[in-house]
């Protein structure tokens, strides 16, 4: 496959996007100035053979010489107006890496910085740096700093980025991923200055002598709550990538060998109670990964025993539908990696379902106007259905750019375990035209053969129209009832869904009290698969209004009224009993009638103030409860409270709270809690403590059938009878962190974390351990060095 893949990175045609300027002489680009108001998007840095420290203090003479990108404008909330704070980027290039000089201006004493732990830094003033190296128009590498330098870095592909979260914000980027760079800051009495160098061996581009690369520059600024943009964008477009600036006509580039090796250990103790005393158990493993960047536009990575261990603890949940599995994302380095080649539609590909791997070898890269992604991998025995057989998995993603924002792709999985499989293949594509107007269309098909062969398909269809102050989707998805995917993430199938969306969008008067204004009407239905086809009523509709406004000074405010009426499929309960009004024997369970409920959210969202920041969401009203098919009176809260006492220290706290009381009596059913707590004391930029601890605390009464009240059993598959209880838990977990990460890939890490119970009395005094482990974790980046080629 590699050899046929090298064949193809002849030169094709041209990259998306209007045709290269002429490269004036290196003598016409020093300190060229290139302003954005003014329409001066296509930049030509400079190339200079000086080298400089990375102190963050823009002293040395080689940055008069630089090229400056000037004349910011507004993006977010509002799009088009000036800038309210000056901003001047400075860039140039040496043949083996980019350099980027920044000056913020700001008002004394208001530019909020810590010394965050990295990719951490979205409650602080930023600026990210945007870098289309394909010039494709559709996703770039991102090299984002604070005040200090503190580094936040990923991937960010051109699709939405959701009701409520700006297209220009850090909650747009994959942050997943990690570069190798330098940066440093200062903290200045009028602002900050940051100096960047961005090795080419760190990223991917395209082939060829003369690089073209798409390149915006984007400013937070958090005591006004306005993002800021070199490159004017607007938010009628479709795309946001496609209105960057250029960054035109650099030569001689070399990335050298690039060569990266990381070893890793791991030492773990583990332990937990048993009945004859605490034992412990320790174990030792060792590992490591490879990288190779075979051209500038390849790069294959390969792993033997990795340590996948989580060093990030997945934040507590409460899940809004009890019958459908929580998503997590990747946190896992060898995944992350060039994940953004894997991004298939409806979740196909989930790295997390190779649990345990062995080894694993992976391939990414662009042929010309083409996304390549090859992954296959080989999970450990503990792994298979029967905990002997390895189960082995394979992924191509291959995705073709189809004129300037259009693409179509394909998509195959397959997970084999012994003579067991599952495999999906699929096909979508997205359409853009008129630069506000989007057309998807996908289709997948699965396989899967355990004790039989079934066969299952999805399909998709919407259109969109992204307007400054007026857009809209329209959806419809099905998911045959055997469709399946063991390498993906489906929660859900055996339905087909229809949504309506529409947006209207409104900007206040400049200096005004408030901003901007969105409401987003939101109606759904959702049938069973056959009944969709045979045109039955609706099993769920759902109609919902989101008004959010966001104010002066950053601060975001929305209330969102719901209301749904649910129908209960009785296939679903099929395993239920319910006793006879005698009390003497069982019948089967006939579920309640449809459901009619409502309910409205609130949430607000407070300015990053230089020591805190806050979120509050509440929800109020009734919703279907499933278990018994009832409504139930629905009262949530989720609150975050984030201190920033000095630059160092970080006190971020949340709390998770729901309680549902039947509607038919004012019983209670369930009452949920989960608080969190996570402290982080950044001693420097490498080295840092963290302390999280959460308890989480459940709660429900024994299932009662709605209309006789009578409790209700569940079936197992050997037809015993088990009463559906009362169940209540109390569970605590702590993790300790001393951490030391100097640069992605080495670290040293030192961890503890124990687990309690207090599940029998539910009183937090009698907590007990129930399991604890330590673990050291060692690895080392060796970067390969030799000649420039």
């Amino acid at each position: 496959m590699i050899p046929l893949l090298l064949a193809l990175l002849q030169p094709a045609n041209g990259p998306a996007g209007p045709p290269p300027a002429t490269v004036p002489p290196p003598s016409a680009v020093v300190s060229e100035t290139f302003s954005g108001r003014a329409g001066a998007l296509s930049a030509f840095a400079p190339k200079l053979r000086d080298t400089i420290t990375i102190d963050g203090t823009l002293s040395e003479p080689v940055w008069q010489q630089a090229s400056l990108l000037t004349d910011f404008n507004s993006y977010s909330p509002v799009d088009g107006r000036p800038a309210q704070d000056n901003t001047e980027v400075r860039i140039w290039y040496a043949e083996d890496a980019l350099y980027v000089g920044i000056r913020a201006w700001a008002p004394p004493g208001t530019v909020r910085a810590t010394l965050a732990e990295r990719d951490r830094i979205s409650s602080d003033d930023w600026i990210a740096i945007h870098l289309d190296t394909f010039l494709d128009r559709r996703r770039s590498f991102v090299f984002a700093v604070n005040a200090f330098g503190v580094q936040a870095d990923g991937m960010r592909s051109d699709v939405s980025a959701g009701p409520g979260v700006s297209r220009a914000a850090l909650q747009a980027v994959d942050l997943s991923q990690d570069y190798l760079w330098q940066s440093k800051g200062q903290l200045l009495d009028d602002g900050f200055s940051v100096e960047m160098r961005i090795p080419f061996k760190s990223i991917r581009y395209q082939m060829g002598s003369t690089q073209d690369w798409g390149l915006q520059v984007i400013r937070q600024t958090q005591r006004t709550g306005y993002q800021d943009t070199w490159a004017p964008t607007s938010r009628a477009l479709q795309a946001f990538t496609p209105q960057s600036g250029y960054l035109r006509g650099m030569t001689g580039m070399k990335r050298g060998l690039v060569l990266d090796l990381t070893p890793t250990s791991v030492t773990s103790t583990a332990g937990s109670a048993s009945p004859d005393g605490w034992r412990y158990g320790t174990r030792g493993d060792l590992g490591g990964d490879v990288r190779w960047g075979i051209t500038s536009n390849f790069t294959v990575n390969a792993t033997a025993n990795p340590d996948f261990s989580q060093v990030e603890t997945d934040v507590g949940q409460i899940p809004g539908d009890v019958r459908f599995a929580l998503f997590f994302p990747e946190l896992r380095p060898f995944f992350v990696e060039g994940s953004e080649q894997f991004d298939a539609p409806n979740r196909l590909v989930n790295t997390r379902a190779i649990v345990q791997p062995l080894g694993a070898l992976k391939l990414t890269g662009k042929i010309p106007r083409t996304d390549v992604g090859l992954l296959s991998a080989v999970d450990a025995p503990s792994s298979g259905s029967d905990g002997k057989t390895s189960p082995r998995f394979n992924i191509v993603r291959l995705r073709r750019d189809l004129g300037e924002q259009s693409t179509a792709g394909i998509v195959f999985t397959d997970r084999t375990e012994g003579s067991r499989f599952n495999r999906v293949a699929g096909f979508d594509t997205r359409l853009q035209f008129a630069n506000m107007y989007s057309v998807d269309l996908r289709y997948a098909g699965s396989v899967t053969r355990d004790s039989g062969t079934r066969t299952g398909s999805l399909w998709e269809a919407s259109h969109g129209r992204t307007g400054r102050s007026y857009g809209y989707r329209y959806n419809v998805q099905g998911f045959s009832p055997d469709f399946e995917t063991q390498t993906g993430f489906v929660n859900r199938v055996d339905f087909v869904r229809a949504q309506i969306n529409q947006r209207l969008t409104l900007f206040g008067n400049k200096g005004g009290w408030w901003d901007q204004r969105q409401h987003f009407v939101s109606a759904s239905a959702l049938w069973t698969y056959n009944g969709f086809g045979e045109r039955e009523t609706p099993l769920e509709s759902r109609f919902s209004l989101d008004n959010s406004m966001s104010l002066r000074g950053g601060w975001r405010v929305s209330i969102t009224p719901d209301v749904q009426r649910i129908a209960f499929d009785p296939r679903r309960y099929a395993q239920y009993a319910v006793l006879s009004p005698s009390g003497r024997d069982t019948g089967d369970f006939t579920p309640n009638d449809a459901q009619i409920t409502s309910s409205v959210r609130f949430s607000m969202n407070t300015p990053q103030w230089r020591k805190a920041g806050a979120s509050l969401t509440a929800t109020a009203g009734t919703e279907p409860e499933f278990f018994e098919t009832a409504t139930v009176r629905r009262t949530e809260v989720e609150a975050q409270l984030d201190l920033r006492p000095t630059s160092q220290l970080r006190i971020g706290t949340l709390l998770l709270y729901q309680r549902f009381v039947r509607a038919r009596d004012g019983s209670v059913f369930s009452t949920q809690v989960v608080p969190r707590l996570r402290l982080e004391y950044q001693l420097s930029r490498a080295l840092f403590l963290r302390f999280i601890g959460q308890v989480e605390s459940r709660d429900r009464s024994a299932l009662r059938d709605p209309r006789t009240e009578q409790p209700l059993f569940r079936r197992s598959a050997a037809g015993e009878l088990s009463v559906q209880g009362a169940r209540q838990s109390l569970l605590g977990r702590a993790d300790w962190l001393i951490s030391y990460l100097p640069s992605p890939g080495t670290v040293v890490f030192v961890g503890y974390g124990t687990g309690v119970n207090a599940s029998e009395s539910m009183r937090p005094m009698d907590l007990e351990r129930t399991n604890d482990g330590a673990f050291v974790k060692f690895s080392y980046l060796f970067r390969v060095r030799n000649a420039a080629r």
